[in-house]
Protein backbone atom coordinates (compact mmCIF):
# COMPACT_ATOMS: atom_id res chain seq x y z
CA UNK A 1 0.00 0.00 0.00
CA UNK A 2 2.77 2.66 0.96
CA UNK A 3 4.43 2.09 -2.83
CA UNK A 4 1.21 2.66 -4.26
CA UNK A 5 0.10 5.69 -2.02
CA UNK A 6 4.33 6.90 -2.83
CA UNK A 7 4.21 6.30 -6.69
CA UNK A 8 0.93 8.96 -6.86
CA UNK A 9 2.58 11.16 -4.60
CA UNK A 10 5.37 11.07 -7.11
CA UNK A 11 3.22 11.54 -9.96
CA UNK A 12 1.73 14.50 -8.17
CA UNK A 13 2.52 17.98 -8.33
CA UNK A 14 3.49 19.90 -4.54
CA UNK A 15 0.15 21.77 -5.06
CA UNK A 16 -2.59 21.69 -1.82
CA UNK A 17 -5.72 20.34 -1.95
CA UNK A 18 -7.14 23.92 -2.45
CA UNK A 19 -6.75 23.43 -6.01
CA UNK A 20 -7.59 19.88 -6.23
CA UNK A 21 -11.15 20.38 -8.20
CA UNK A 22 -9.54 22.46 -10.59
CA UNK A 23 -6.56 20.49 -11.62
CA UNK A 24 -5.82 20.41 -15.17
CA UNK A 25 -5.96 16.16 -14.83
CA UNK A 26 -9.45 16.46 -14.83
CA UNK A 27 -10.22 18.07 -18.60
CA UNK A 28 -7.57 15.22 -19.89
CA UNK A 29 -10.48 13.08 -21.54
CA UNK A 30 -10.43 10.46 -19.48
CA UNK A 31 -11.73 9.16 -15.74
CA UNK A 32 -10.17 8.07 -12.66
CA UNK A 33 -10.12 4.41 -12.13
CA UNK A 34 -9.67 3.43 -8.18
CA UNK A 35 -10.14 -0.11 -7.34
CA UNK A 36 -10.61 -1.34 -4.20
CA UNK A 37 -9.86 -4.37 -2.07
CA UNK A 38 -13.47 -4.80 -0.38
CA UNK A 39 -15.37 -6.43 2.21
CA UNK A 40 -19.37 -6.19 3.47
CA UNK A 41 -20.85 -8.28 5.50
CA UNK A 42 -23.86 -10.07 3.93
CA UNK A 43 -25.76 -13.29 5.64
CA UNK A 44 -23.39 -12.95 8.66
CA UNK A 45 -20.57 -12.72 7.46
CA UNK A 46 -17.94 -10.95 5.80
CA UNK A 47 -17.61 -10.66 1.51
CA UNK A 48 -14.64 -10.06 0.11
CA UNK A 49 -14.96 -8.55 -3.47
CA UNK A 50 -13.14 -6.26 -5.84
CA UNK A 51 -14.66 -2.34 -5.63
CA UNK A 52 -14.08 -0.06 -8.22
CA UNK A 53 -14.75 3.66 -8.24
CA UNK A 54 -14.73 5.99 -11.32
CA UNK A 55 -14.86 9.70 -10.72
CA UNK A 56 -14.54 12.23 -13.64
CA UNK A 57 -16.01 15.84 -14.82
CA UNK A 58 -19.12 16.38 -17.39
CA UNK A 59 -21.29 18.80 -18.41
CA UNK A 60 -25.19 18.75 -17.09
CA UNK A 61 -28.35 19.29 -18.19
CA UNK A 62 -29.65 21.49 -15.39
CA UNK A 63 -33.31 20.88 -16.79
CA UNK A 64 -32.95 16.81 -16.95
CA UNK A 65 -29.88 16.95 -13.93
CA UNK A 66 -28.84 14.18 -17.02
CA UNK A 67 -25.23 14.67 -18.99
CA UNK A 68 -25.36 17.28 -21.73
CA UNK A 69 -24.84 16.77 -25.45
CA UNK A 70 -26.73 19.96 -26.97
CA UNK A 71 -28.20 21.72 -23.85
CA UNK A 72 -26.98 25.67 -23.58
CA UNK A 73 -28.17 25.48 -19.70
CA UNK A 74 -25.72 23.10 -18.07
CA UNK A 75 -23.46 23.05 -15.15
CA UNK A 76 -20.22 21.55 -14.47
CA UNK A 77 -20.82 18.36 -12.05
CA UNK A 78 -18.24 15.25 -10.44
CA UNK A 79 -19.70 12.01 -11.76
CA UNK A 80 -18.70 9.79 -8.87
CA UNK A 81 -19.50 6.14 -9.79
CA UNK A 82 -19.51 3.11 -7.79
CA UNK A 83 -19.05 -0.27 -9.02
CA UNK A 84 -19.60 -3.46 -6.57
CA UNK A 85 -20.42 -7.07 -7.33
CA UNK A 86 -20.58 -8.59 -3.84
CA UNK A 87 -19.99 -12.61 -4.22
CA UNK A 88 -22.44 -15.03 -1.63
CA UNK A 89 -22.97 -18.82 -1.68
CA UNK A 90 -26.59 -18.75 -3.41
CA UNK A 91 -25.98 -15.72 -5.85
CA UNK A 92 -23.87 -12.46 -6.40
CA UNK A 93 -24.64 -8.98 -4.67
CA UNK A 94 -24.41 -5.88 -7.49
CA UNK A 95 -24.66 -2.18 -6.48
CA UNK A 96 -24.44 0.40 -8.93
CA UNK A 97 -24.22 3.44 -6.80
CA UNK A 98 -23.65 7.30 -8.75
CA UNK A 99 -23.40 10.58 -6.88
CA UNK A 100 -23.52 14.13 -8.61
CA UNK A 101 -22.28 17.38 -6.98
CA UNK A 102 -21.34 20.63 -8.62
CA UNK A 103 -17.78 21.12 -9.12
CA UNK A 104 -17.65 24.89 -7.46
CA UNK A 105 -19.22 24.06 -3.95
CA UNK A 106 -19.92 20.01 -4.41
CA UNK A 107 -23.14 20.54 -4.26
CA UNK A 108 -25.32 17.17 -4.52
CA UNK A 109 -27.53 17.33 -8.03
CA UNK A 110 -28.37 13.64 -8.18
CA UNK A 111 -27.47 10.43 -6.56
CA UNK A 112 -28.86 6.89 -7.70
CA UNK A 113 -28.54 3.65 -5.94
CA UNK A 114 -29.82 0.45 -7.55
CA UNK A 115 -28.85 -3.07 -6.81
CA UNK A 116 -29.54 -6.54 -8.37
CA UNK A 117 -29.61 -10.49 -6.95
CA UNK A 118 -32.08 -13.34 -7.92
CA UNK A 119 -34.67 -12.09 -5.59
CA UNK A 120 -35.45 -8.67 -7.42
CA UNK A 121 -34.04 -5.12 -8.24
CA UNK A 122 -34.21 -1.90 -6.00
CA UNK A 123 -33.63 1.37 -6.56
CA UNK A 124 -33.13 4.60 -4.63
CA UNK A 125 -32.35 8.43 -6.23
CA UNK A 126 -32.04 11.93 -4.69
CA UNK A 127 -32.47 14.59 -6.87
CA UNK A 128 -31.57 18.54 -6.27
CA UNK A 129 -31.64 21.57 -7.87
CA UNK A 130 -28.12 23.82 -7.36
CA UNK A 131 -28.95 26.82 -5.12
CA UNK A 132 -32.86 25.02 -4.15
CA UNK A 133 -33.90 24.51 -0.62
CA UNK A 134 -35.59 21.36 -1.53
CA UNK A 135 -34.56 17.51 -1.95
CA UNK A 136 -36.70 15.29 -4.01
CA UNK A 137 -36.21 11.39 -2.93
CA UNK A 138 -37.93 8.46 -4.49
CA UNK A 139 -37.58 4.31 -4.01
CA UNK A 140 -38.59 1.40 -4.68
CA UNK A 141 -37.69 -2.28 -2.77
CA UNK A 142 -38.83 -5.64 -3.97
CA UNK A 143 -38.87 -6.46 -0.12
CA UNK A 144 -42.08 -7.40 1.41
CA UNK A 145 -43.77 -4.96 2.33
CA UNK A 146 -41.08 -2.38 0.91
CA UNK A 147 -42.74 -1.23 -2.44
CA UNK A 148 -42.76 2.83 -3.31
CA UNK A 149 -41.38 5.58 -0.95
CA UNK A 150 -41.81 9.29 -2.49
CA UNK A 151 -40.54 12.19 -0.38
CA UNK A 152 -40.00 15.95 -0.93
CA UNK A 153 -37.54 17.77 2.31
CA UNK A 154 -36.43 20.90 2.79
CA UNK A 155 -32.55 21.27 3.44
CA UNK A 156 -31.74 21.84 7.11
CA UNK A 157 -29.48 24.90 8.34
CA UNK A 158 -26.94 26.49 6.82
CA UNK A 159 -24.35 23.76 6.62
CA UNK A 160 -23.88 21.42 3.07
CA UNK A 161 -25.70 17.92 3.12
CA UNK A 162 -23.75 15.40 1.62
CA UNK A 163 -24.57 11.64 0.89
CA UNK A 164 -22.78 9.17 2.95
CA UNK A 165 -21.93 7.69 -0.53
CA UNK A 166 -20.41 10.36 -2.14
CA UNK A 167 -18.16 10.55 0.59
CA UNK A 168 -14.65 9.40 -1.17
CA UNK A 169 -15.52 12.51 -3.07
CA UNK A 170 -16.29 14.96 -1.29
CA UNK A 171 -14.27 14.51 1.54
CA UNK A 172 -10.99 14.96 -0.82
CA UNK A 173 -12.72 18.78 -0.11
CA UNK A 174 -11.64 18.59 3.31
CA UNK A 175 -9.39 21.16 4.60
CA UNK A 176 -6.18 19.49 5.71
CA UNK A 177 -3.85 22.10 6.20
CA UNK A 178 -6.26 23.85 8.84
CA UNK A 179 -7.57 20.47 9.69
CA UNK A 180 -10.90 22.14 11.68
CA UNK A 181 -14.22 20.10 12.97
CA UNK A 182 -16.91 20.47 9.71
CA UNK A 183 -19.93 20.02 10.00
CA UNK A 184 -22.70 18.72 7.56
CA UNK A 185 -25.94 16.97 7.44
CA UNK A 186 -25.41 13.40 6.17
CA UNK A 187 -28.12 11.51 4.20
CA UNK A 188 -27.72 7.62 4.79
CA UNK A 189 -26.48 4.87 2.64
CA UNK A 190 -28.67 3.76 -0.12
CA UNK A 191 -26.58 0.63 -0.53
CA UNK A 192 -29.19 -1.46 0.35
CA UNK A 193 -32.00 -3.72 -1.14
CA UNK A 194 -34.41 -2.63 1.74
CA UNK A 195 -36.08 0.59 1.35
CA UNK A 196 -33.19 2.80 3.40
CA UNK A 197 -33.42 5.71 5.67
CA UNK A 198 -33.85 9.10 3.69
CA UNK A 199 -33.67 12.12 6.23
CA UNK A 200 -30.68 14.12 6.37
CA UNK A 201 -28.99 13.14 9.89
CA UNK A 202 -26.24 15.69 11.84
CA UNK A 203 -22.98 14.53 11.06
CA UNK A 204 -19.11 16.03 11.60
CA UNK A 205 -15.52 15.09 10.23
CA UNK A 206 -12.69 15.24 12.22
CA UNK A 207 -9.17 15.11 11.67
CA UNK A 208 -7.71 12.15 13.58
CA UNK A 209 -4.12 12.31 12.50
CA UNK A 210 -1.35 11.54 10.02
CA UNK A 211 -0.82 8.09 9.11
CA UNK A 212 2.03 7.54 7.30
CA UNK A 213 1.60 8.55 2.98
CA UNK A 214 -2.55 9.33 4.24
CA UNK A 215 -5.13 12.16 6.08
CA UNK A 216 -7.02 10.24 8.50
CA UNK A 217 -10.74 11.38 9.19
CA UNK A 218 -13.25 10.41 11.09
CA UNK A 219 -16.67 10.70 10.95
CA UNK A 220 -19.64 10.97 13.63
CA UNK A 221 -22.91 11.27 13.42
CA UNK A 222 -25.29 12.65 16.32
CA UNK A 223 -28.73 11.36 17.93
CA UNK A 224 -31.02 13.91 16.34
CA UNK A 225 -32.90 14.19 12.97
CA UNK A 226 -33.92 18.15 13.82
CA UNK A 227 -31.42 20.66 13.99
CA UNK A 228 -31.60 22.89 16.66
CA UNK A 229 -28.76 25.02 18.91
CA UNK A 230 -27.47 22.21 21.03
CA UNK A 231 -27.80 19.52 18.02
CA UNK A 232 -24.13 19.06 17.61
CA UNK A 233 -23.69 18.85 21.22
CA UNK A 234 -25.52 15.15 21.45
CA UNK A 235 -24.03 12.47 22.34
CA UNK A 236 -22.60 11.16 18.21
CA UNK A 237 -21.25 7.93 17.47
CA UNK A 238 -18.65 7.35 15.09
CA UNK A 239 -20.12 6.28 11.24
CA UNK A 240 -16.60 6.00 9.28
CA UNK A 241 -13.01 6.21 9.43
CA UNK A 242 -10.94 7.04 6.25
CA UNK A 243 -7.73 8.13 5.06
CA UNK A 244 -7.22 10.09 1.78
CA UNK A 245 -3.44 10.67 0.38
CA UNK A 246 -1.44 13.34 0.88
CA UNK A 247 -1.01 14.29 -3.05
CA UNK A 248 -2.74 16.79 -5.01
CA UNK A 249 -6.27 15.02 -5.55
CA UNK A 250 -6.17 13.41 -2.47
CA UNK A 251 -8.00 9.93 -3.81
CA UNK A 252 -9.21 7.69 -0.82
CA UNK A 253 -6.55 5.58 0.14
CA UNK A 254 -8.69 3.62 2.75
CA UNK A 255 -12.30 3.08 4.43
CA UNK A 256 -13.97 1.29 7.41
CA UNK A 257 -17.32 2.01 7.90
CA UNK A 258 -18.98 0.65 11.50
CA UNK A 259 -21.61 -1.33 9.68
CA UNK A 260 -18.41 -3.98 8.31
CA UNK A 261 -18.13 -2.59 5.37
CA UNK A 262 -14.11 -1.66 4.29
CA UNK A 263 -11.88 -0.75 1.26
CA UNK A 264 -8.19 -0.88 0.71
CA UNK A 265 -6.80 0.76 -2.30
CA UNK A 266 -4.90 -1.95 -4.89
CA UNK A 267 -4.82 0.42 -7.89
CA UNK A 268 -5.36 3.75 -9.52
CA UNK A 269 -5.42 4.24 -13.01
CA UNK A 270 -7.13 7.13 -15.47
CA UNK A 271 -8.87 5.40 -18.54
CA UNK A 272 -10.99 5.02 -21.31
CA UNK A 273 -13.74 3.02 -20.49
CA UNK A 274 -16.67 4.12 -23.33
CA UNK A 275 -15.01 3.67 -26.54
CA UNK A 276 -14.62 0.05 -27.85
CA UNK A 277 -11.16 -0.48 -29.73
CA UNK A 278 -11.08 -0.68 -33.23
CA UNK A 279 -14.84 0.63 -34.30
Amino acid sequence: MRTLVATILLLASTTFADNWKTDSTWHDGLVEKAVYSASRPIYGKDRKYEAIIFTNKEQHDLATLTKSEESKNTVEVFKHNHIEVIPTPNYDYKFTTTSHFTVDKLDLTRLDSTSQEFCGTSFKQFTHQPGAQKIDYWAFSYMPENGKVQQTFDLRGNEPTLPQDGLPLTLRDYDFSSRPNFRFWLLPTQKITRNAAHLPVAAEVRYAGEDGDSHKLEVYTFAPTKMAGSAWDQGSKLLATCWFAKDRLHVMTRAKFEDGQTYQLKSLDRVNYWTIKGE
